[in-house]
């Protein structure tokens, strides 16, 4: 019984407050949460790309300059054993010299026309004498001009890139080449220049393509040589496109890439991270985040609540001051004036008493209010239903008049709706000009308005209403010409029909008018036996 009786009462505000205010900040935990989340993610995101980029720019500039000086030193090599013979025993020392003086390659060859192994340094790989078959020999031997290889496992077994330039004679005879070999599963310049890397603690690594999309750079050395060519990021190096993006790799991993093109040589470098590290690294930090500012949430949640009760403490008291009023309570005579801490309160509690004095005085005008229409001061519809009950009821007969001004669509669009409200005011008026003592105008609707006349037979009516629309339509309007009418008349001369049956009669005399060319009036009962009978 007591709990029926409270959710009848309904719960007290302090209660509310506090559970608004708990919501609130659990709602506010979780947005902010999911915002902040959002918010790290995308800004590590973009970072990491935009750094990813720039790495591998960075890179694409150091391998650009180091394939050009690589090349430039093959150059000098060649020029040097110009007008030297391939065959002396000075080949040797001279082509241990330059493989000393630079850390390029990890060893050189000369390569006599034939195709010929004629020297090597060091001396000791085995090739002196051996006859070069593979492509990128051939290839050298063929275009006698500077050269750098794709991939290929030389004589050796051993898988390397080759830098070749050929030798020719101060006369121009072409005399063989002489090629630097970068042994790419071992130790090499690459490595020294771009830094031997193992993965990082994010999972970030780069490597290296060649022009037809085959690794020459990469942390898992096992991997040297395959063919990655299907990798968007790499088919967009393949196209000597430099850029960055997310991307899907060939084991399925989803990666943040950055990359860039070496153009000396057509080759690409990637440097990417693995989209996992941006997530885990955001929800570490969010994680930290809500975790050191829960102490601060409990201490704002438990001062709003307290806050809460000392607000709502005065207000509670009001309520029920106010409930026993409104029951009529006449042992309360008036309610205590208490000075509170609150501004607000203190003046509601001043407020409340003159509240009731005025209540029934502003019940009147309301009632009043819900009779009239706001714009005309007519009766509205609920009164002259109200009106024509009680006429039913004592069977007194009455007409209805029921007007409409003519295209008044077109004077809101035309003068504007404030205009158009003046001239439904206009006609308000002569309306109530018109009408006789016992008679009613109501607003029925729109730009339609009706006249209730008791004891007023319809012919009666229809003299009223030509009244009406001849002087509507000779009359300067607000908007600075006349306005016609369209009226149409309904008559209960027994008080048999019902309100709803005259209105509807009325309502098609009145289309009957409009039909007819507008600025008449029509009776129902004539257009009843098709005898229309119109006044212009």
């Amino acid at each position: 019984m007591e709990q029926a009786s409270r959710n009848k009462r309904g719960f007290k505000l302090s209660a509310i407050i506090s559970f608004v205010v708990l919501i609130s900040v659990l709602v506010t935990i979780v947005i902010t949460t999911i915002v902040s989340y959002q918010a790290e993610k995308k800004s590590l995101y973009t970072n990491t790309i935009e750094l990813n980029n720039i790495n591998a720019k960075d890179m694409s500039k150091a391998t650009q300059s180091l394939v050009l000086s690589m090349k430039k030193s093959i150059k000098v090599t060649a020029e040097y054993f110009s007008d030297e013979t391939l065959t002396d025993e000075n080949v040797l020392s001279q082509l241990d010299f330059f493989m000393n003086t630079n850390h390029y390659f990890n060893s050189i060859v000369i390569v006599n026309v034939d195709g010929t192994v004629v020297s090597t340094s060091p001396n000791n790989l085995g090739l002196i004498g051996e006859k070069l078959n593979s492509n990128a020999a051939q290839k050298a031997l063929e275009l006698k001009a500077p050269l750098i290889s794709e991939p290929y496992q030389a004589v050796t077994k051993r898988l390397i890139v080759l830098v070749s330039h050929p030798i020719f004679d101060s006369e121009g005879n072409y005399k063989g080449f002489v090629a630097g070999s970068i042994y790419l599963q071992q130790p090499n310049i690459f490595q020294e220049i771009l830094g031997t890397q193992n993965k990082n603690n994010n999972g970030s690594y780069f490597y290296v393509v060649d022009s037809s999309g085959t690794l020459i750079y990469h942390p898992d050395t096992n991997r040297i040589a395959q063919k990655v060519n299907e990798n968007p990021v790499v088919k967009q190096l393949m196209k000597g496109v430099s850029g960055q993006q997310h991307v899907i790799n060939s084991l399925g991993i989803s990666y943040l890439a950055g990359y860039a093109i070496v153009k000396e040589v057509g080759w690409g470098i990637v440097s990417q991270t693995p989209e996992s590290y941006i997530n885990s690294t955001t929800q570490k930090l969010i994680e930290k985040t809500v975790y050191f500012s829960m102490p601060y949430l409990f201490i704002l949640l438990i001062m709003t609540l307290w806050l809460s009760r000392k607000l709502t403490y005065p207000l509670n008291r009001l309520a029920n001051y106010a409930s026993r009023l409104s029951q009529g309570d006449h042992q309360l005579e008036s309610i205590p004036v208490y000075t509170y801490w609150n501004y607000e309160t203190n003046e509601l509690t001043k407020t409340i008493a003159l509240a009731f004095d005025r209540m029934k005085k502003k019940t009147d005008e309301l009632s009043q209010e819900a009779q009239t229409d706001a714009l005309t001061g007519l009766a509205n519809r609920r009164t002259m239903q109200a009106i024509t009950s009680l006429w039913k009821e004592q069977e007194i007969p009455f007409s209805i008049i029921m007007v409409d001004l003519d295209r008044f669509k077109l004077v809101n669009d035309t003068y504007g709706h404030q205009k158009g409200d003046e001239v439904l005011k206009f006609l308000a008026q002569m309306m109530m000009d018109e009408k006789r003592d016992q008679d009613f105008c109501c607003r029925y609707g729109g730009e339609e308005f009706t006249i209730l006349l008791p004891e007023t037979s319809e012919k009666e009516a229809y003299l009223i209403a030509e009244r009406l629309r001849m002087k509507m339509a000779t009359l300067i309007s607000p908007i600075g010409r006349s306005v016609t009418l369209s009226l149409g008349i309904s008559a209960n001369s027994h008080a048999g029909e019902d309100l709803d049956t005259l209105l509807q009669y009325a309502d098609e005399a009145l289309y009957a008018a409009k039909e007819q060319g507008r600025n008449q009036t029509v009776m129902y009962s004539k257009m009843y036996r098709k005898e229309v009978e119109t006044v212009k």
